[in-house]
């Protein structure tokens, strides 16, 4: 018995050598996969491939606000904030402050530069006088209609529109980080510290 190979002078008998040369094939193809995958893993093992994706995510960030505020005369930030004002009317600076995943301080200052350009009004809450309210003017949601895209900024549209699953690894793998991040400046404190003590 034997295979008829196309274009070729003469036929290949079947046997050991043709297993022999699959077999070969089967390796040379293993190897070729598993090269590919120490390349890959080398890759995404490099802390410096790491840190050109931040840079590239904080430079679109960074041009993006810049064109938000050229076109509407307010911080990007300051617009997310609005947005959130004009779709939760009656909202609380604390609700605010929680929508935006910032400080109060941080909402409170924006809320302070949009009352300032006209664009949200703060009211005392009429059953609870310590409260205060904000509301959007017609400017601010005159405003907020007219701007095209995310009025969240590219960054929060970009996670929103990751897989859960995605998301959860990511939201787990920076947590690590910030707190790799955090335990050595903690770290460092305590060593500056110590030098400080062995000084005295």
């Amino acid at each position: 018995m034997s295979i008829h190979v196309a274009n070729a002078p003469h036929s290949i008998p079947a046997g050991p050598a043709t297993h022999g040369t699959r077999v070969a094939a089967d390796r040379a193809g293993s190897d070729r996969v598993a090269s590919s995958r120490v390349t890959s893993d080398r890759i995404a093992a490099d802390p410096a491939e790491a840190l050109k994706h931040f840079r590239a995510i904080f430079r679109s960030v960074r041009q993006q606000m810049h064109e938000t505020e050229r076109r509407c005369g307010i911080s990007g930030s300051q617009v997310w904030a609005l947005a959130v004002v004009v779709d939760a009317p009656g909202l609380r600076v604390k609700d605010l402050a929680q929508a935006m995943a910032v400080q109060q301080s941080t909402a409170s200052n924006l809320v302070e530069h949009l009352a300032r350009a006209g664009l949200v009004l703060r009211q005392r809450d009429p059953v609870d006088q310590r409260i205060v309210l904000l509301f959007p003017t017609p400017a601010g949601i005159a405003l907020v209609d007219s701007e095209p895209g995310s009025l969240s900024g590219i960054l929060i549209d970009a996670l929103s529109r990751l897989e859960p699953a995605q998301l959860g690894s990511l939201n787990h793998l920076l947590g690590q980080l910030a707190d790799a991040l955090g335990g050595r400046g903690t770290a460092r404190a305590g060593t500056a510290s110590s030098r400080r003590d062995a000084r005295a």
